[in-house]
């Protein structure tokens, strides 16, 4: 009794426990009505039909986390899903339906071809992996109609678009489909001779082309004349001296333009009187002796024109018929006859070139005397980088004299400086001792 009246103003143990009790439970409650988690049953069926239409090709590929090991993807595909009038859904491929158009239809070929022809080629590193005889010719036949039908839906597509249907896009079709090595399916060495053996012998063709040292020679001339017209350009030559109304703007040479103007710049600058009148008289007998050409042409032109009226008109002497056959006799030969056939078929050529011909040559010379002295620039330019080297050392060696005496003057200064410091004390001195002596 007495220890129930001292642990009497203590609260109730038990009360306390139930309470407390009673207070967790309800919390718990509350808790249970406000968590999210569904305890309700799961349907595993239902769960399956979401990934029904997925199809997932995972062979061969690893998916551990080992660094060591190779990443290869796999391929997931889907089927088509179609809702029916009772609300359920079929799945599959519904090629033959009708709501699929041409242009689905023709992907869904390609895309086949392509898986097609990606099984082929395991099934086909797989049998190497494996090697046995049988079946050897399988892969290369499946190979041929995969590629045939990849034509047929190629042809398909672009006559379809309308793109890429001209004729370099279906040359580099035929290139990259038909240009394809055949007789390679025997492996033994027997299949291979027998092969060999059936195979028809290869030919080339050869053409030659006589023309190909004319156009080159051609070429070549081409580019001398462009490389001097370039030059004649940098050098401000543009005048033509040709009377040809075809050769009007071609550009005299180089070298004869620099010769007449150098004689002209000569005449000008060394001209007297004595040289003018030796210069007038000199042109005045020219002219004369042009005028005498001429009329002398006109004479022979005359005196040819009367010769041949009279051989018209006249016969000719049995000792001009008999040296007449001897010349007709000699040129009977077939390569005399084949010469002067290709000199008269030349003969328009070069009187059309004619005009062009003497400033084609000054050119030609321009260029040549050009090509010797470029020859003989790189021993005058030598002889310029010499000079230049030896005019940089001396100037180094004046630069250094240079500064050899900047550096004597410098110190001359200073001890010039100090000297008169010195003096200056000395002249102080002298001073003091003078106003000493004076006092």
């Amino acid at each position: 009794m007495a220890l129930n009246r001292k642990y009497a103003a203590l609260p109730d143990l038990t009360s306390t426990a139930r309470s407390a009790s009673q207070a967790s439970s309800y919390k718990d409650a509350e808790d249970d009505e406000d968590t999210p988690i569904n305890h309700g049953r799961l349907h595993p069926d239902q769960a399956r039909t979401l990934f029904s239409p997925a199809q997932v090709d995972a062979r061969d590929v690893d998916f551990s986390d080992r660094v060591s090991g190779k990443r290869k993807s796999y391929r997931v595909s889907s089927r088509r899903r179609k809702k029916g009038k009772d609300g359920m859904e079929e799945l599959g491929d519904f090629s033959d339906e009708e709501d699929e158009s041409l242009e689905r239809k023709l992907a869904r070929l390609r895309r086949e071809i392509e898986e097609v022809r990606e099984e082929v080629g395991r099934r086909e590193a797989q049998k190497k992996a494996a090697p046995n005889k049988e079946g050897r010719d399988g892969p290369l036949v499946e190979e041929s109609k995969l590629s045939a039908l990849s034509d047929v839906l190629s042809h398909l597509h672009t006559s379809r678009s309308g793109t890429g249907a001209g004729a370099e896009a279906q040359l580099a079709q035929k290139l990259s489909t038909s240009l394809r090595a055949e007789g390679l399916t025997p492996t033994t060495s027997e299949d291979k001779r027998r092969n060999m053996k059936s195979l028809p012998p290869t030919t080339y063709t050869v053409t030659y082309a006589p023309s190909y040292q004319q156009t080159h020679a051609l070429a070549k001339a081409a580019d001398f004349d462009k490389r001097l017209t370039q030059l004649e350009k940098a050098l401000g030559i543009n005048s033509a001296i040709t009377a040809h109304p075809d050769f009007s703007k071609v550009s005299p040479a180089i070298l004869p333009t620099l010769d007449n103007l150098a004689r002209q710049v000569a005449v000008l600058s060394e001209s007297s009187a004595p040289s003018l009148d030796g210069i007038s008289r000199r042109v005045r007998q020219l002219t004369q002796e042009a005028e005498k050409l001429a009329d002398a042409r006109k004479a022979a032109k005359a005196a040819q024109d009367a010769l041949k009226n009279r051989d018209r008109s006249d016969d000719p002497p049995p000792s001009a018929v008999a040296g007449m056959n001897g010349e007709l006799s000699t040129l009977e030969d077939p390569e005399q006859i084949a010469k002067i056939n290709a000199l008269y078929g030349t003969l328009a050529t070069i009187e059309s070139l004619s005009p062009m011909l003497p400033t084609v040559l000054d050119r030609l010379r321009s260029l040549r005397a050009i090509h010797a002295d470029a020859a003989t620039a790189s021993e005058g330019l030598e002889r310029v980088e010499k000079r230049q080297e030896d005019m940089t050392a001396e100037i180094q060696r004046w630069r250094e004299g240079l500064e050899k005496v900047e550096t004597a003057v410098v110190e001359g200064e200073k001890v010039m400086g100090g000297n008169m410091m010195v003096i200056e004390g000395w002249v102080k001195e002298l001073e003091a001792r003078m106003e000493k002596l004076n006092r």
